[in-house]
């Protein structure tokens, strides 16, 4: 009886202690408990699309530099686009979409791909990022604490850079966003085909 309860507890502690970090704490809200809540659906979504975490490669690896759109409709598929930048300039975008829905679905792979990004894309992509600000956007808009903001789409965008890890996340934003602009030029560098009415 011994035996087995310390190996149950055994098994329990190594699952636990190999989850997945995709986001530092207490960035993705308010309050601890909204950022906990905030982490923990994005991270569902990220496991889903079977995606690496940033926050662990950048402590891994310190040259990496890697951007990811995260986008959650919430009556659509989700889709995440991830720019991986090579050492001479060049670079791959890797898109996944599943089979759920943004608003609680996260479904399973149904599409995904990659695209290489030449130089002079993958300068056009960083010069975009560079144009947003995202490095010194804070990770979630300012507003009234007091009122929660409809949101029919998520659009979080991570990156690292020199070790450094930052997120920024969005709620429905509208089309001058520096955000929603990145995200956009992500998804078309990245082949990544949707309709217009459906971006949201």
């Amino acid at each position: 009886m011994r035996i087995t309860a310390a190996f149950v507890f055994l098994t329990l502690a190594v699952q636990f202690g190999n989850a997945t970090d995709y986001f530092p704490a207490g960035i993705l809200g308010r309050t601890p408990a909204a950022s906990e809540a905030a982490a923990n659906r994005y991270s569902t979504f990220l496991e889903s699309m079977h995606e690496p975490s940033l926050l662990e490669l950048a402590q891994r690896d310190p040259n990496a530099e890697v951007y990811r759109l995260l986008w959650l409709r919430e009556f659509d598929r989700p889709a995440s686009i991830r720019f991986v930048m090579k050492p001479n300039g060049t670079g791959w975008f890797y898109r996944r979409l599943t089979s759920g829905k943004g608003g609680a679905q996260p479904g399973r792979i149904s599409d995904s791909g990659m695209s290489w990004s030449w130089k002079s894309r993958t300068a056009s992509f960083l010069s975009a990022v560079g144009r947003a600000g995202f490095w010194n956007l804070p990770t979630i808009a300012d507003g009234d604490p007091n009122v929660a903001p409809e949101c029919r789409s998520h659009w979080i965008l991570e990156g690292i850079r020199n070790g450094q890890y930052h997120v920024v996340d969005r709620c429905s934003p509208d089309q001058s966003d520096p955000i929603l602009v990145v995200g956009v030029l992500a998804m078309k560098l990245g082949s990544l085909r949707v309709h217009g009415s459906r971006v949201y």
